[in-house]
């Protein structure tokens, strides 16, 4: 009897040690990132100091460091300080896309941005000032996203929910973002953020005026930037681009 209850223990717990190992199924899923323009390809315009307008490669000059800007783009210096240039201004970027998001069963489109952060070594004294890059997702409503499509004049479109990558594992770049986005959506927690885009003409053709997306307060006033004499354009073909990554 002793033998047969030995026995008996022997393969129950042969039993539990062969079952298989299984992963659970992941409630969220990061897609494959489509590139649709970057920076180096489009054109950002500022009308400078209201004197004269200037183009420049994939950043604006805007924001509270428009003097630092300055400084770093004389004598040629866009070709030896790009990046820390981009990394003065929020309107920058290398690389923007379109990115897919399953989440609980549900899909949802945004836009992946690539752009360049940027701080100090040494906060407190202001001293060594690097650089990084730092990967963003941006989802919309899909209600809110097919507006593209019928785009006339200036539109104001809403994120859903926004959020940046973990900056340990930029390696992985959208793929970093998993963890904050996860949160976000269960917690359904939505950014209070606008995307601008303005389809109008230049020089007789047809083009998209935008700006990345820019956070609205809820309390106080927003000092939003002046669409009118700030923002990247695009040609309507670009454009349109956009829309069948949309689509897709």
């Amino acid at each position: 009897m002793k033998k047969l209850l030995l026995l008996i223990v022997l393969l129950v717990s042969l039993s539990i040690n062969s079952q298989s190992r299984t992963n659970s199924v992941k409630e969220l899923t990061i897609g494959e990132f489509n590139s649709w323009v970057s920076g180096d390809n489009v054109s950002g315009w500022d009308f400078d100091k209201g004197e004269e307008w200037k183009e420049r490669k994939g950043y604006l000059r805007v924001g509270g460091s428009v003097s630092t800007i300055d400084i770093y783009e004389k004598d040629n210096g866009i070709k030896n300080y790009k990046d820390i240039i981009k990394s003065k201004t929020i309107q920058n970027f290398n690389e923007i896309g379109v990115i897919q998001i399953e989440f609980k069963g549900e899909k949802y489109f945004g836009f992946g941005v690539e752009t360049v952060g940027g701080r100090y070594k040494y906060p407190s004294i202001y001293e060594d000032w690097y650089t990084f890059i730092d990967y963003n997702i941006f989802l919309f409503k899909s209600e809110d996203l097919l507006k593209l499509n019928t785009l006339n004049g200036e539109l104001d479109l809403k994120v859903f929910v926004g959020t940046y990558g973990d900056s340990l594992n930029r390696e992985k770049k959208y793929q970093s973002c998993y963890d904050n986005l996860k949160y976000l959506l269960e917690n359904s927690d939505s950014d209070n953020e606008i995307l601008k885009f303005k389809k109008t003409e230049s020089n007789g053709l047809e083009v998209v005026r935008f700006l990345l997306p820019q956070k609205i307060k809820n309390y106080g006033k927003t000092e939003l930037i002046d669409f009118e004499n700030h923002y990247f354009e695009v040609s309507i073909q670009k454009f349109n681009e956009l829309l069948s990554l949309i689509k897709t």
